[in-house]
């Protein structure tokens, strides 16, 4: 498993930017992430990370309603029309603005 987006993991996204991270580590970390996703999925099995429907998580503002599973709406709206939200996710990294 390569490791492709490491944007929620901010620590991490760290030291592979600043290559502050040894081969072991690296080993370790891709088998913890890998292992922690399969359990993930066993506990979940219903979520599926392409679904249209979790797509406003990665970007809240350039998202459609009807993207949203119905019961998550009245919230999505009222986060899409925040001005304080919008900004708040253009200054924050993504695990910090939620």
């Amino acid at each position: 498993m390569p490791i492709e987006n490491t944007a929620s993991f901010s620590n991490l996204d760290s030291a592979l930017i600043h290559g502050n991270l040894d081969s072991e580590l690296k080993k370790q970390l891709i088998t913890h992430l890998t292992d922690l996703k399969t359990e993930f999925i066993r506990y979940f099995p219903e979520i599926d990370e392409k679904c249209e429907g979790w797509k406003f998580i990665r970007n809240p503002f350039q998202c459609e309603v009807a993207d949203v599973s119905d019961e998550l709406q009245e919230k999505f709206l009222e986060l899409k029309f925040n001005s304080t939200a919008k900004e708040d996710f253009k200054e924050l990294d993504l695990e910090t603005f939620w």
